[in-house]
């Protein structure tokens, strides 16, 4: 780094630390000073943080949008520039892909299965997407490239002490294009081959002597698809995981190549990609400020900086951590104080649950740190991104908790993958040479992956196939219960009757959330807390409701137990059960009003099971 440069990067630092310093005096004239003014939960409070979060966000945005161009512009001009010096072409991206399937048809056979179950039985009505896509599709599909204000309130909005703006964002500009739910999860589903693809270009990148062979690429692929945290991610489209884990391994792979080359176009790209990838996530930062700093610790310590004289990279990369804190400090620590709710993981379970990669992880980290100690290996970037997963797992542990089989530990995994992946290259690859021996080293990297797998599938309570089973019969229930509800409405419609609909305020279908799409002349929330039936829509907005005989009351998305309260005093007949378990959709008619004790009454009690006779029901049903 040049005298010019280092005095701009002085320049700079000494700019967000200023910045910060304002931010937080800021923050501490709001704290001691909550007279100045109005209350939060007034309208012209909620007018001031609404219009603070609008200007705040919109200088930030365009300051990002701004330094992503003067990359983009740098990165093209050097690219092209060493395309010139370049004695020879890289390969086209079809060709590579083409390339790769060839060589590996069970892998790419995996990917193909893999995307097939994502896309199967998925559905817009689940968690988040219930509020999502209303918002979509209200515009009549007519709304193209514009805000959508659902993922703006996602990710912008928040008043949690949450901070990840750049979350949902390929999901903001991909329903500019299209809101259709499997053209989404195909979006997915290339972004888990290209994060699979990139951690293997990762490895052939990290020695240029070895490279992952079918064996390595089948290990890896079985690896980090049959899991519960990548399968919790990638079979629905609302965790911001996905993107992380795809900017992390664009980061690390275009890292390693400019430290092996020192093309001016890679360290731009570098930096591109850790600029957007510590706006995803809460503690996204550590993945993309610990690779470079504890390389240029490591480079120090070990005199390696003989081959490196300066750590230019290192130290751009480091001044992002700056850089976050100053972008913290005024998108979230100041509105979320104003506001003063409480903190989005005050109710965080805690804890530390690791599973069997956990720990083979750890051996193949540990080994690397005691061979590095003995001076048998070098400090790499692969050490480097082991440092980054502890470092993650403890940050998320402290936060919230850290779960190895949930999707919050995604990266971990990933990272845990990549490892197992390098220690089969030098233990496995090397020892058998002959070509017809290939087979047998796929045979054996199969072998290992099942062992790993089943021992995954023994030893944890939340396995691979027990959170695709429970989310894809989730999905079943809510759609098949919604689509018959809306029938039953319809057909109650047609025979001139009014149709007053009940559901329970814990639902996460609302008037808002798609429900206002069915028949209905009045749509009734029970309201725990007040215990109360208030009507939400329809005819009588906003008044206190009495249950009477004939109306309709759904169960679509929740476990049936939320119907106990609602259900006490009624008598009542069902209609629909979707499944004979708890967590079913169901709908049942009034029939009646009756005396009953509240602390004695249960579910089982007011409504037959799927199997029995619904008698003399008023609504006639389709098979």
């Amino acid at each position: 780094m040049n005298g010019r440069e280092k005095h701009w990067l002085l320049r700079l630092a000494t700019a967000w630390i200023a910045l910060s310093a304002a931010g937080i005096g800021l923050w501490v004239w709001v704290r001691q000073r909550p007279q100045a003014l109005p209350p939060p939960d007034s309208k012209s409070g909620q007018d001031l943080l609404l219009g603070y979060q609008e200007i705040t966000h919109n200088i930030w945005l365009i300051a990002l949008a701004l330094v992503i161009i003067c990359l983009a512009q740098r990165i093209y001009v050097n690219r092209k520039r060493e395309t010139l010096r370049s004695e020879h072409q890289s390969k086209q991206p079809i060709e590579s892909l083409l390339r790769f399937i060839k060589k590996n048809p069970i892998s790419s056979a995996l990917f193909i299965a893999y995307g097939v179950a994502m896309m199967s039985g998925i559905t817009y009505l689940h968690k988040d997407m219930l509020g999502w896509y209303p918002e979509l599709v209200k515009g009549h599909f007519l709304d193209n490239f514009s805000i959508r204000q659902s993922f703006v309130s996602e990710t912008m909005r928040r008043t949690d002490y949450r901070f990840f703006p750049l979350a949902h964002q390929d999901l903001h500009i991909l329903s500019w294009f299209t809101i259709h739910i499997k053209t989404w999860i195909l979006v997915s589903v290339a972004e888990l081959i290209s994060i699979v693809l990139l951690s293997i270009k990762f490895l052939n990148d990290l020695t240029s002597s070895k490279l992952a062979k079918q064996s390595t690429i089948l290990l890896l692929t079985l690896l980090f698809l049959i899991h519960p945290s990548t399968g919790t991610a990638f079979f629905h489209v609302i965790y911001c995981e996905r993107l992380l884990c795809l900017v992390f391994m664009l980061y690390i792979t275009t890292y390693a190549f400019y430290r092996k080359t020192s093309h001016a176009s890679y360290f731009y790209l570098t930096f591109l990609w850790a600029l957007l990838g510590i706006y995803i996530k809460d503690i996204a930062v550590i993945l993309f400020i610990t690779p470079a700093a504890s390389l240029w610790i490591a480079d120090s310590i070990t005199n390696q900086s003989k081959d490196k004289p300066n750590h230019r990279l290192e130290h751009w990369l480091c001044s992002l951590s700056l850089v976050f804190i100053a972008s913290y400090i005024f998108l979230a620590l100041i509105p979320s104080s104003f506001a003063g709710g409480s903190a989005y993981n005050n109710n965080a379970p805690g804890g530390l649950v690791l599973d069997i990669r956990c720990y083979l992880f750890g051996a193949v980290a540990l080994t690397r740190a005691g061979a590095i100690l003995r001076r048998r290996l070098t400090f790499t970037i692969l050490d480097s991104i082991n440092i980054t997963a502890f470092a993650y797992a403890t940050a998320l542990a402290l936060t919230y908790a850290f779960d190895a089989n949930s999707y919050l530990a995604l990266p971990v995994q990933l990272i845990a993958t990549i490892n197992i992946g390098w220690a089969w290259m030098q233990l496995i690859e090397p020892k058998q040479r002959r070509h017809h021996q290939q087979s047998v080293k796929i045979m054996a990297a199969a072998a290992s992956a099942s062992l790993i797998i089943g021992a995954d599938h023994t030893l944890m309570d939340k396995t691979f196939a027990k959170t695709i089973a429970e989310q894809k019969f989730d999905q079943a229930s809510t759609q098949a219960t919604y689509e018959k509800l809306d029938r039953i409405c319809k057909k109650v419609r047609e025979s001139g009757a009014n149709v007053h609909l009940i559901i329970s305020q814990d639902s996460w279908l609302s008037s808002k959330r798609h429900l206002n799409r069915i028949h209905y002349r009045s749509l009734i929330e029970y309201e725990p807390v007040s215990k109360a039936f208030i009507v939400k829509d329809g005819a009588n907005k906003g008044m206190r409701y009495t249950p009477a005989p004939g109306d309709l009351i759904a169960n679509v998305d929740k476990n049936i137990n939320v119907l106990n309260p609602i259900l006490n005093g009624l008598e009542t007949e069902l209609i629909y059960r979707h499944n004979p378990s708890e967590r079913s959709g169901m709908i049942l008619r009034i029939t009646g009003i009756k005396q009953m004790d509240h602390d004695q009454s249960s579910l089982n009690d007011k409504v037959p099971d799927s199997s029995d006779s619904i008698g003399s029901a008023a609504i006639t049903m389709d098979p």
